[in-house]
C-alpha cells in the first residue's frame, strides 16, 4: 500500500483549493432567422445583419437578414449558383458557379447587383471571408490541381491581389480578423492529414507569414479577432485522443485548451467571446456553447434533442452579441440566433434544489453535467494506472461502474485531486456501482489503478453540479436565462514553429496567366456539376448524421 501511495503522489502536482466564482448567466432572445422551404444555411453575423445561404429546389443564393427589423432580402444572381458567405459590416463576400467559380462582393447598402473581385477567365475559387476591407480565398488557379489550394487575399481600397501561399501542400479555411490585418488558415499535408495553423499579418509593404502550431496535434478550422487565433485541435493526451478547443496569442505565448470531454470544433471569436460546435458524450448531438474568455465561464446556447453547427458570433461595440447557427428540423436546415447583451455582473444565484445522494446521480444524472470519464482495464503484471485533467468547480459524484468492459474488478483506488476517494474495500464481488461525493476545485485531476484478476475493468464518470438558477430580478417576458458554469483553461505546452516569411502585397495578377486546369484547360460546365456535387449540398449527407461543418476537415 505504501508503493500505491508513493505512486498517486507522482501523478499529481499540488493544486490550490480556489473559492467557487459568482454564477454567471446571459439574459437574451431567440429568433428564428430563416426557417421557410429548403435549406437554409451557414449563416454568419456582423453586427444585426445575417448573411446564410438558401436552397430550394435546385437553387441556390445567398440573403441577408436584418435581426432589428426581420427585413430578409435575397441578392439578385441571374441564375448562377451563390453559397458560402461571409460578411463584414455590410460587405457581403461569397462564391458563384456559372461556367467558372469566381468570388463576388456584395454592399447592402450601395451596391444595386453584386460584383466579381479580380476577374479571370476560367477561375477556381471558393471559401471567401471577409475582415474590415480584406477578403481572403482557396485560390485552385494557381495550380490547377484540386488537391493544392492556395491563399489568396484582396485589399477592396487598393484592388491589389496576394498570394499568400505558393507550395505543395493544402492550404483551406481562411478567416480574417475583424481590422484586415491579419489572417489565419490551416495548412495540411498533400494527402491532408497533417495540417497546423499558420497566420500571415499585414505591414506596410506586405504580409509576414508564419506558422502558429507545430507538431503537437491535428489542428483545423481557425478563426481570429487580431489579437488571438482559435481553433480545434485533435490530440492524445495520457492516452485519451480527443478534439477540443484551443487559442495562442498571435503575437507569440502560452497555448490554452478547454478541456472538455467529447467532441468540440468549429470555433469563432469575435471580441472575448467564443462560440463552437460540441457534442457531449450524455447527448450524442450537437450543441452550440459559448465560452467567454475573460471570466471562463462556459454557457449552452442550445440543449435541444436536434443537431446544431455551423456556428458564427458578433459582439457589438456597445456589448450586443449576436450568435447564429443551422439546425435541423423537420428534414430541413434553418437558421436561428440568439441575441443578448454582456453584463459584469453576475445575474442570478444558485436555485435550491434537492441533492439526490450519489447513487441516484449516477443513475439518472439529469441536469448533473458529465465532466469526465475514463476507463481501467487489467492486464497483468504491475497494476495498470490511468489519469485525467478536466475542469469542474464544486461538490460533485464519483461514478465507479465495475465490471464495465470487463469482469468483476475486486482491488482498485481512484483519487480526485491526490485525495482517495475510493480504496480496495468498495470493490465487492457482485457490486456493480460504487458512488461517492467528489469535492472539485476548478482544474482538476482523476487517476485511478487496478489490480487483481487480468481481464477485470471499471469505468470513472464524474459528474459536476448541476446550474440551474434563478434571475435575482424580474426579465423581460419571453427572454431566456442560460446559466454559465466556470471552466478554467488548461495550458499547454507548444513545439517550434517555422520562421517568419515575407510576402509583398502584388496587382491583380493577368488573367492569362494562370495554372492549368485539372482537364488541361478552363473550368468547364461539367466540372462546376462535379464541383456543386462536392460544395453545394452537405445537407443530404447532414440529413443521415455524418455531416460536421463547412470547416470541418
Amino acid at each position: 500500500m505504501l508503493r500505491t501511495l508513493a505512486l498517486s503522489c507522482c501523478l499529481f502536482s499540488p493544486l490550490a483549493f480556489a473559492s467557487p466564482p459568482e454564477l454567471r448567466t446571459l439574459t437574451g432572445t431567440l429568433h428564428v432567422v430563416a426557417g421557410g422551404p429548403g435549406d437554409q444555411t451557414d449563416p454568419h453575423v456582423s453586427g444585426p445583419r445575417v448573411a446564410y445561404t438558401n436552397e430550394s429546389r435546385g437553387t441556390s443564393e445567398i440573403r441577408y437578414h436584418d435581426l432589428r427589423t426581420s427585413a430578409d432580402t435575397a441578392i439578385p444572381n441571374g441564375g448562377a449558383f451563390d453559397f458560402v458567405s461571409d460578411i463584414s459590416d455590410g460587405t457581403i463576400v461569397f462564391t458563384r458557379v456559372s461556367t467558372s467559380s469566381a468570388i463576388y462582393t456584395f454592399d447592402v447598402d450601395v451596391d444595386a447587383a453584386p460584383r466579381e473581385l479580380a476577374p479571370e477567365a476560367g477561375s477556381s475559387r471558393r471559401s471567401a471571408v471577409i475582415g474590415g476591407r480584406t477578403v481572403a480565398w482557396q485560390d485552385f488557379g494557381y495550380t490547377g490541381v484540386t488537391s493544392q489550394p492556395e491563399i489568396a487575399v484582396f485589399d477592396l481600397d487598393q484592388g491589389t491581389l496576394t498570394r499568400l501561399t505558393d507550395d505543395t501542400f493544402q492550404d483551406r479555411t481562411p478567416a480574417v480578423s475583424p481590422d484586415g490585418a491579419t489572417v489565419v488558415w490551416a495548412k495540411c499535408d498533400e494527402q491532408g492529414l497533417r495540417c497546423d495553423i499558420w497566420q500571415a499579418r499585414r505591414s506596410a509593404n506586405g504580409f509576414s507569414s508564419q506558422a502558429l502550431t507545430g507538431s503537437e496535434g491535428e489542428e483545423s478550422q481557425p478563426d481570429t479577432n487580431g489579437d488571438i487565433a482559435v481553433y480545434a485541435s485533435t490530440r492524445t493526451l495520457d492516452g485519451v485522443t480527443d478534439r477540443d478547443i484551443y487559442w495562442k496569442p498571435l503575437n507569440g505565448g502560452t497555448e490554452q485548451r478547454l478541456a472538455l470531454p467529447g467532441l468540440d470544433a468549429n470555433p469563432s471569436i469575435s471580441g472575448s467571446l467564443v462560440a463552437f460546435e460540441r457534442r457531449d458524450p450524455a447527448k450524442n448531438d450537437f450543441d452550440i456553447v459559448l465560452y467567454d474568455l475573460s471570466t471562463e465561464t462556459l454557457y449552452a446556447i442550445t440543449e435541444t434533442p436536434q443537431n446544431e453547427s455551423l456556428t458564427d458570433l458578433s459582439v457589438d461595440a456597445d456589448g450586443t452579441v449576436r450568435v447564429v447557427w443551422t439546425v435541423s428540423e423537420n428534414g430541413d436546415f434553418n437558421v436561428h440566433a440568439f441575441t443578448f447583451k454582456l453584463d459584469d455582473e453576475p445575474g442570478c444565484k444558485l436555485a435550491a434544489v434537492d441533492t439526490p445522494s450519489p447513487e441516484e446521480v449516477c443513475a439518472r444524472p439529469g441536469s448533473w453535467p458529465l465532466l469526465a470519464a475514463l476507463e481501467v482495464a487489467r492486464t497483468s503484471g504491475q497494476p495498470n494506472g490511468v489519469a485525467l485533467g478536466f475542469a469542474g468547480t464544486g461538490e460533485g459524484v464519483l461514478c465507479v461502474d465495475n465490471g464495465y468492459n470487463g469482469e468483476d474488478s475486486t482491488a482498485g483506488w481512484v483519487w480526485i485531486n491526490g485525495r482517495e476517494l475510493v480504496d480496495p474495500s468498495r470493490f465487492k464481488q457482485g457490486v456493480s456501482l460504487v458512488a461517492t461525493r467528489a469535492p472539485l476545485d476548478g482544474h482538476n485531476s482523476l487517476a485511478a489503478l487496478i489490480s487483481g484478476r487480468p481481464g477485470s475493468a471499471f469505468r470513472l464518470r464524474v459528474y459536476g453540479p448541476p446550474t440551474d438558477c434563478q434571475p435575482v430580478a424580474d426579465i423581460a417576458t419571453g427572454a431566456r436565462v442560460i446559466p454559465g458554469r466556470a471552466l478554467k483553461p488548461v495550458s499547454s505546452s507548444s513545439s517550434a514553429v517555422s520562421p517568419v516569411t515575407f510576402v509583398p502585397e502584388g496587382p491583380v495578377r493577368d488573367a492569362g496567366v494562370r495554372g492549368c486546369s485539372t482537364g488541361g484547360g478552363p473550368l468547364t460546365l461539367s466540372g462546376v456539376i462535379l464541383l456543386l456535387a462536392c460544395w453545394l449540398r452537405p445537407s443530404a449527407r447532414m440529413r443521415k448524421g455524418l455531416r460536421h461543418s463547412r470547416r470541418a476537415l
